[in-house]
């Protein structure tokens, strides 16, 4: 049977320290793939066990049995409208070297979707599964569950959720995976 994990951020980086799992070993396992759900923003120093931001990767390469994903916790495109109003207010340089503020959080999407699709179709043999966002709640939760139904629904697989006892998956991002199956 297949076990698919649903893990927050700092349980994650814990499982891939105790395992040694980095960007020079995870290659050599390949009936594991792992699905890695960050925030648009860094939400706390890089180094910190707790961080989910982009620059938090614990992967920083590109892996045939990792797919790094970054979008936010938003519920519907209507809450990311109006978070997208009031901003995360990150701060870049614009192309005159000013200092500039944007105010964008990245909303899940059919895009996003068919990558997640085509990464568990080309891992699909893979034996254990490792899908986390900060909490290990809503995103992962989200997928993990899709993940479940989609190994059932195309390759007649079994699998079990072993830790998701506590997620709530997000609902948007469980409806866009969902349109997978149509």
């Amino acid at each position: 049977m297949v076990q698919i994990h649903t893990l927050s951020v700092a349980d994650f980086k814990h499982t891939m320290r105790n395992n040694d799992l980095y960007d020079s070993t995870i290659e050599s396992m390949p009936e594991l793939a792992v699905i890695s759900i960050g925030n648009s923003f860094d939400d706390f120093d890089p180094d910190d066990i707790f961080s989910n931001g982009p620059s938090s990767r614990w992967f920083a390469r590109r892996h045939r049995n990792v797919l790094n994903m970054t979008f936010d916790d938003i519920t519907s495109p209507e809450k990311w409208q109006l978070l997208s109003q009031f901003g995360n207010s990150r701060h870049s340089d614009d192309s005159s070297g000013n200092a500039s503020a944007e105010k964008d959080y990245v909303l899940f999407d059919q895009d996003m979707a068919r990558e997640i699709a085509d990464f568990v179709d080309a891992n699909h043999e893979a034996r254990t599964w490792i899908v986390h966002c900060s909490a290990g709640i809503s995103r992962s939760g989200a997928v993990s569950r899709w993940l479940k139904d989609w190994l059932k629904f195309k390759y007649g697989i079994d699998a079990v959720n072993v830790d998701g006892k506590y997620a709530i998956p997000n609902s948007h991002v469980l409806s866009e995976l969902n349109r997978m199956f149509y």
